[in-house]
């Protein structure tokens, strides 16, 4: 009966993970993959005699990783909805604890990334065990941004490319478009000499590519979130108050006053009439002049950050282009103070040039920083 009860579990297990890769071997069956010798990848290790009929069991994991590491494992759990008793594995677990199908804080990737390299470097033998629920998004989002960090991976497509083949049949491992744009910050930021900081911009506008599949949603309601340094208590996140666009009426929302904004900031849409989020994404001013179409006077910047259709959370399931147009753009207008780094002091960059940038454009010329960048 046992065995009966035990073979029934890892067909439903082999279901629920879709097309994540599965280690098989050894009397195991689990939802985990090793992404390098030292880094792995898997599902929730869930204590719930219910759960783990689906997911992965708890004790199964904490056997085959005590029998292939021993003392030489630490578990991080990105999962804000659940935590589970450290002791369970020897107290090694660390909490990273961010939302699901959403971003990590920059400041979170940044703690999370010093907390992993001391443990590896601390014995030759030693490895890690991400995960959130599923194992996949949030999962994979930290661990693409450590192998930019170490030095693994050069450039943030290359992580993400290694990262979906590894853990995935199908190469669809980090799929959320804001997750995988935190990938890029982060690479950007390590591939930068300038520290990170909060940087303030004031948000003006926001515009809406006209369409009349748009016009179809009509009142939309608009909130902008700007969320604090996450700990490994807990996610703090403040709500600016809400604005309104009727999409019948125009494509343009003004944001009057305009919002003051830091960090990492989420717009989240929704229907009026249903308070359904239809789309929502992440930004973080850090990289809003770098990312954007910009002008200035020497005393104020203009810049106009857009996204594409594939760029935006929610809309980019719209591959039939049913509810969105194939051209759907959202563009956000912030303005701030005027500061130009080193490269760009007392230069004014034509908008052509800047329409024509790529965020990615010096990955690989600056590679040099990718070990040497401590001074988070």
């Amino acid at each position: 009966m046992a065995n009966t009860i035990s073979l029934m579990s890892n067909v439903i297990r082999n279901v629920v993970s879709k097309n994540r890769i599965r280690y098989k071997g050894e009397r195991f069956d689990l939802d985990l993959t090793y992404i390098y010798d030292n880094i792995i990848a898997m599902g929730y290790p869930s204590p719930d005699k219910l759960e783990r009929m689906y997911r992965n069991c708890q004790e199964d994991v904490l056997k085959f990783l005590d029998e292939k590491h021993g003392d030489h494992y630490k578990i991080y759990n990105l999962c804000l909805e659940r935590i589970y008793d450290s002791n369970k594995f020897h107290g090694r677990v660390a909490i990273f604890p961010f939302e699901d199908h959403n971003p990590p804080t920059i400041e979170l990737i940044q703690k999370f990334c010093k907390d992993v390299d001391s443990w590896l470097k601390e014995d030759v033998l030693n490895v890690v065990a991400v995960h959130c629920k599923a194992g996949k998004g949030r999962t994979g989002t930290m661990i693409c941004a450590y192998l930019l960090y170490s030095g693994l991976q050069k450039s943030a497509d290359e992580a993400l490319a290694w990262y979906d083949e590894k853990r995935t049949k199908d190469g669809k491992g980090v799929t959320i478009p804001s997750q995988r744009r935190y990938v890029q910050y982060f690479s950007n930021l390590v591939c930068s000499s300038v520290p990170y900081s909060k940087k303030m911009f004031k948000v003006c506008e926001i515009r809406f590519s006209e369409s009349s599949l748009l016009k179809n949603l009509g009142t939309v309601k608009c909130k902008v979130f700007v969320l604090q340094d996450s700990t490994t208590e807990n996610v703090k996140e403040h709500s600016s108050k809400k604005w309104t666009v009727d999409f019948q009426e125009s494509c343009v929302l003004n944001i009057n006053p305009s919002l003051s904004v830091a960090g990492d900031i989420k717009f989240e849409f929704e229907q009026k009439s249903s308070e359904k989020v239809i789309f929502h994404f992440w930004l973080n001013t850090f990289f809003v002049q770098n990312s954007s179409v910009c002008e200035s006077d020497g005393t104020l910047l203009k810049c106009t950050y857009t996204l594409k259709k594939s760029e935006i959370d929610g809309v980019h399931k719209d591959r039939k282009h049913k509810s969105f147009s194939e051209d759907f753009k959202i563009s956000i207008l912030f303005e701030g103070e005027a500061c130009f780094n080193d490269e760009t002091k007392s230069k004014k960059q034509p908008k052509a040039a800047l329409e024509n940038q790529d965020i990615s454009v010096n990955q690989h010329a600056c590679n040099q920083y990718l070990r040497t960048y401590n001074s988070w």
